[in-house]
């Protein structure tokens, strides 16, 4: 049987959008390459919450929260590429009546971590002072010790500013609806047992599918908008699975299919 290619990682997608963008910005024709990856599985490993839960979740594109009398863990992505931007159209054309998809956060990162800028304290979210928690502190039990959690609630991750990357799914008028979230958010609550370890180093939303080229065009698109600014990219995709996951062991914490 013929070999297959792996899946496009992080680092692969965004080295083949650099091509793309230096094309752009030089005036050239995209390479040959970019063009050949039409049809080529990709998994886009984004990681999120470094800073810690979010404040106020529901408020926040892309972000955690964790109630610890409750032990109840939330996590929510919701889309941010938008069909109603004038950039998606610029770069992509006419033709398309919904667009869905995410902004990457932090693209120079070819791999899927934390910042090291983003430094984590050891006291956890709603922790007693050190004299409070040394007199209510139980009798050791032997169970394994929570990872620690940042000590300040943050705002949820900074939307992505320009020069931007994009991946994304566009749909025609001819496409199924059943398939489209519109502004939905991928959100899920889970139970986290007791004396189970939270991840310190947030979590990774996960896009994986096949990269679907735009008509006339390849899969990656860019746009300049002037001879000292970065192109921004869109690159085209059919999102066949989506999920959110715990960095260090890879445990899925939930997962959506079909897009």
């Amino acid at each position: 049987m013929p070999a297959t290619d792996a899946p496009l990682d992080r680092a692969g997608l965004l080295a083949a959008v650099v091509q793309a963008a230096s094309a752009s910005a030089a005036g050239g024709e995209t390479p040959e390459d970019v063009r050949a990856l039409d049809g080529r599985q990709f998994e886009m490993r984004i990681r999120f919450g470094c800073r810690g839960p979010a404040k106020a979740l529901d408020a926040t594109w892309l972000g955690w929260s964790f109630d610890a009398q409750n032990r109840t863990l939330r996590v929510q992505a919701r889309p941010t590429v938008s069909i109603e931007e004038p950039l998606v159209g610029q770069i992509a054309g006419d033709g398309f009546e919904g667009v869905e998809g995410f902004w990457i956060p932090r693209p120079w990162l070819l791999q899927s971590t934390c910042p090291a800028t983003i430094a984590l304290s050891p006291k956890k979210v709603g922790a007693p002072a050190e004299d409070e928690a040394s007199e209510a502190k139980p009798p050791a039990t032997g169970a394994p010790e929570e990872a620690p959690l940042p000590a300040i609630e943050s705002k949820g991750e900074p939307e992505p500013t320009a020069p931007r990357i994009g991946v994304a799914q566009f749909f025609t008028s001819d496409d199924a609806r059943t398939h489209r979230r519109g502004t939905r958010p991928y959100s899920a609550v889970k139970t986290v047992p007791e004396g189970t370890p939270l991840p310190s180093q947030g979590f990774n939303l996960v896009l994986s599918g096949r990269l679907r080229a735009l008509p006339g065009r390849s899969a990656i698109a860019c746009q300049a908008k002037g001879a000292d600014t970065p192109p921004e990219c869109l690159v085209s995709v059919e999102f066949l699975r989506v999920w959110i996951e715990q960095p260090q062991t890879q445990e899925v914490i939930a997962e959506w299919g079909g897009g």
